[in-house]
């Protein structure tokens, strides 16, 4: 049983003064739902219902009373065990280019230990089954019209067979018909454990009547719990539509005060005392069943009509024998971590648009390096300093060496950072959007146990890849075209990578630390933008600047670091003619990089920690 005991939850408001210093979003809400039970909150826009079921969960903490289940103070105790709850927002938490069948596996695979266990099979059938998505297995999310994607939402939540099912708008923005369909699914899976407490909500009002008792919410306080045809009794309506108006004439305080007087009145009217009180329809339907010798209906995934939605059915005609789930263990961080990389090499690989970005600059940007390297680095290796004994004409060759020095070594030095940027540009492309695209599906992931270490490995291996294949082929590519670059290949192509390393884990980082996507790609293409400029290759910058900017700028360390290699060869005093900035060691050069690195993991490990849910 789930109990609430004036739960309330404060905030700091927008004001200064006295009146606006705390918000009350929710104030002493109680509330009694038992086992089996169907529970809807409705009230307004704003009236604390997503708040209160956040509470539930965990996601925010109540300033004060308290919350138990089956008599667990989840206030004083740990949260309820991620096996034991089930979250369905109100946004897709599947992947578009996933199948249904593979989103739930991989859900079970995170959450569970069945993947490799004979239960596997028959769990996921059973969901498919009692969700009514067997016959859309194999069809892509993204296929999915808004009912059936609800559906999903519910299926992935039902890998654990949890107790606690919480619901947040699962029938918002559906036609009529596929609001009483989800509806009925819901009655469905609260009576299909003995434990379980289904809580959904709802500001629609259509629907009421499949619902065990009814919670009515107005500007944060409970105005209203029981039976739904108490509802209209107790708000002297004739229809239900009619209640959010009903609210408005009176202040919340006032309601509040009313229920909590007339509270155990209507209970006992309407033998609402803590145990579920059955609709006469269900209870018929049971009695039914009980007389009902024959053998009970199940149904096969190849059974089923191939239809694009199961809304002209009723959820309760299909309700398949219970499945007894093993008891729930949660799997190691390095199984959730391969279960991830697994999952996100699938979906790169069905995302056309995006295999061939990625095939375009790794073969393009080295192509563009070649082309401005082609008619400039030959010259200078026939450069002589034979000296000739005519004075004047010894004079001219010095003058065309200088000339042609001059012009070598910058031709060297923009070659190198063209390369580095370059790189850099496509470590930002790989990592700006990797978490935050995401971000949600990755929230409601961390509720159901996740572990933030896996979620991290998985994407610096994933993204790992792409950084040692685009940074080992674009100094290859070059230096092998052009006929070597000067300066030791290794450290050169050592350095290109970690500058590609460096950003990629600073972008992912960026990626963590963002809300949206779209900020993360603004914030990332700047990064890169400044690369060039602050970095002193092609114009100095001041004294009392250089030091600051300096240190936080890639390109920096790996340019200078490879033109630093060359300082056995002919082309280090061309290089040193036309920079006038300091370089460093490929040693130091190295050491920062790797500095980035992990600054970049840390903010990854810190946005990824941190909750971001929407408000």
């Amino acid at each position: 049983m789930l109990k609430a005991h004036n739960v309330s939850l404060e905030v700091d408001g927008p004001g200064d003064s006295e009146q606006n210093a705390v918000l009350h979003l929710l104030r002493e809400v109680s509330f009694n739902v038992p086992p089996g039970h169907l529970m809807a909150i409705v009230g307004p826009s704003g009236c604390g219902k997503t708040t209160l079921l956040k509470v539930i969960t965990g996601i925010q903490e109540q300033t004060a009373g308290e919350l138990l289940w089956d008599g667990r103070n989840l206030s004083d105790e740990e949260d309820l065990h991620p096996g034991d709850l089930g979250y369905v927002p109100q946004f897709s938490v599947a992947y578009d280019l996933l199948t249904v069948e593979e989103s739930i596996a991989s859900a079970m695979a995170l959450r569970t230990q069945l993947a490799q266990t004979e239960d596997f099979i028959p769990s996921l059938d059973y969901i498919l089954e009692v969700t009514g998505l067997t016959h859309l297995a194999d069809r892509q999310v993204k296929v999915l019209s808004g009912g059936q994607k609800r559906r999903l939402g519910l299926a992935l939540e039902l890998v654990t067979d949890p107790c606690l099912l919480l619901c947040d708008e699962v029938t918002s923005g559906l036609d009529p018909r596929s609001e009483h369909e989800i509806t009925a699914l819901l009655r469905v899976l609260s009576r299909g454990h003995p434990k379980r407490v289904v809580i959904n909500v709802t500001h629609s009002l259509a629907s009421l009547d499949a619902y065990d008792s009814v919670m009515v919410m107005y500007q944060g306080v409970l105005t209203f719990h029981g039976p739904p045809k108490a509802m209209m009794h107790y708000f002297a309506v004739e229809h239900p539509e009619e209640v959010y108006l009903k609210l408005t004439e009176r202040k919340n305080g006032d309601w509040h005060e009313s229920w909590e007087k007339y509270r155990d009145t209507y209970y006992k009217r309407h033998g609402f005392d803590g145990k579920r009180v059955l609709p006469e329809d269900e209870a018929a339907e049971k009695e039914a069943k009980k007389s009902d010798s024959g053998p009970s209906k199940t149904t096969v995934r190849e059974d089923r009509p191939e239809v694009e939605d199961d809304s002209s059915t009723h959820a309760e005609d299909h309700i398949p024998e219970h499945h007894e789930f093993p008891p729930i263990e949660m799997p190691s961080v390095t199984t959730q971590l391969f279960e991830l990389l697994r999952r996100r090499w699938t979906i790169f690989r069905r995302d056309k648009a995006q295999v061939w970005l990625h095939l375009a600059m790794l073969l393009g940007f080295p192509l563009l390096v070649v082309i401005f390297a082609l008619d400039g680095i030959k010259p200078l290796r026939a450069l002589s300093t034979h000296q000739n004994e005519n004075v004047k004409v010894e004079m001219e060759s010095q003058a065309q060496f200088q000339r042609e020095q001059l012009n070598a070594g910058s031709l060297v030095s923009g070659l190198v950072m063209l390369q580095v940027v370059l790189v850099t540009l496509m470590a930002s492309n790989n990592a700006a959007r990797e978490i935050a695209s995401e971000r949600l599906i990755l929230e409601r992931e961390k509720l159901g146990g996740l572990q933030p270490f896996a979620y991290v490995g998985s994407k610096v291996i994933f993204l790992g890849i792409f950084v040692l294949a685009q940074s080992l082929w674009m100094g290859f590519f070059v230096d092998l075209v052009v006929g070597g670059l000067p300066g030791d290949l290794v450290i050169k192509l050592a350095l290109l990578t970690l500058a590609s390393a460096a950003m990629t884990s600073i972008c992912l980082g960026i990626s963590a630390m963002s809300k949206t996507p779209e900020k993360a790609t603004i914030l990332c293409i700047y990064l890169v933008g400044f690369q060039l400029p602050l970095s002193g290759a092609v114009l100095t910058l001041p004294d009392w600047l250089e030091n600051w900017v300096q240190p936080l700028i890639a390109a920096f360390w790996s340019w200078s670091g490879s033109l630093s290699s060359m300082r056995s060869t002919a082309f280090y005093d061309a290089v040193k003619q036309v920079t006038a900035t300091d370089l460093i060691t490929p040693a130091v050069a190295a050491f920062v990089l790797f500095v980035h690195v992990i600054v970049g993991l840390a903010m990854t490990f810190v946005g990824v920690q941190r909750s971001q849910w929407e408000s």
